[in-house]
């Protein structure tokens, strides 16, 4: 298997084992979706407040190109992700508050508050069948789908992992509150997303929580999930995308 690896015909996960590349021939290209082409066109703009923060109709066909369906379905997403608010009488406003520089920090911030504080819950219950089909997901994750999903897949991949172990607390308040979260950090990350040494990381220590919370170790499980989002809070600092000063305040807070 070690000489398979260094063929690159497997990858070695330590402590996991060997995996089959599944690196077959490439598929056949598919035409670009110009929505979603604009959609991260978008997003670098807003991220880089170079646009906003009031758009129109014509504004958007005009910068990227689009039909009057494609605009509508571009900031309808923007709209469902809470970006965007529709104007009376025409146009969207940008809700800046949430792609300011420092947006990324404190989403990171409240999720630190509120994921293990959901793990810590009297009566927090995660089902067997819904830990099995997490451990699923992860497994194929590892198996090689980290290295052929596109970047959006594995981030939904991601937030649904987060958001099924927060709907383990039984309150729903605090599961809508992580799921508009991550609405607004799709965008806000989309320029991480090809980081994918990161998904193998991140997919390891969803296992680890997962192992904990079986054991019915919620206590150990919210200090692993912690530490998970600490460092994927350093991943993204490392990465540019969260202020260093931002990391080092909330350390010492």
């Amino acid at each position: 298997m070690k000489k398979l690896a260094r063929t690159g015909q497997v990858r070695h996960e330590p402590n996991r084992g060997f995996f089959v590349r599944h690196d077959g021939p490439a598929a056949p290209a598919t035409a670009p979706d110009p929505v979603h082409a604009a959609y991260l066109r978008l997003a670098f703009m807003l991220t880089e407040q170079a646009f906003g923060p009031q758009v129109t109709e014509q504004q958007i066909r005009d910068r990227f190109a689009l039909t009057k369906r494609q605009t509508l379905e571009l900031m309808g997403r923007l709209v469902r992700e809470g970006i965007a608010e529709k104007r009376a009488g025409y146009g969207w406003n940008i809700n800046t508050e949430l792609i300011a520089p420092d947006a990324l920090a404190h989403t990171t911030q409240m999720r630190l508050i509120l994921e293990p504080a959901a793990l810590r819950l009297p009566g927090y219950q995660l089902p067997k069948g819904d830990i099995a089909r997490l451990r699923r997901v992860e497994d194929d994750l590892l198996g090689g789908t980290i290295d052929l999903a596109p970047p959006d897949t594995l981030y939904l991949r991601g937030a649904q992992f987060h958001e099924a172990l927060m709907a383990g607390a039984g309150n729903p308040f605090m599961l809508q509150a992580l799921m508009r979260v991550n609405r607004v950090r799709r965008l806000l990350t989309y320029r991480a997303m090809n980081d994918r040494e990161r998904y193998y990381r991140q997919s390891r220590e969803h296992m680890a929580i997962l192992d904990l919370i079986e054991a019915g170790d919620h206590s150990a499980a919210a200090r692993q999930m912690e530490a998970h989002l600490r460092k994927v809070r350093h991943s993204l600092s490392t990465l540019g995308f969260i202020a260093a000063q931002d990391v080092a305040s909330a350390q010492s807070d």
